[in-house]
């Protein structure tokens, strides 16, 4: 997995902000047959593995460990606010 020096440089404030203290990928059920994963601000759960990923915290948990090795956070800076994509993630077929 790998987060852009953008992504992090949109993230850091919004960790520092925030006292949960970390990025968190969790398993968000299932679309079109596959796992979906949810991204969110938040503390580690129980069955979560850590990593530091360009200094920034991140919770993974383990059921969807896999579907991330290839994964890439990009982010971007908008009128709304900060905005975050997920890339790499494997095609589904709906």
């Amino acid at each position: 997995m790998k987060i852009t020096d953008q992504a992090r440089d949109l993230l850091n404030p919004i960790l520092e902000e925030e006292t949960a203290g970390c990025l968190r990928l969790f398993f968000a059920g299932y679309g079109c047959g596959e796992p979906d994963i949810g991204m969110a601000i938040g503390e580690p759960e129980a069955d979560d593995e850590l990593h530091h990923i360009n200094s920034i915290p991140v919770a993974i948990d383990r059921r969807i460990i896999h579907l991330t090795e290839s994964l890439t956070i990009e982010g971007k800076q908008t009128m709304e606010g900060p905005k975050f994509q997920m890339l790499g993630l494997p095609e589904k077929d709906c």
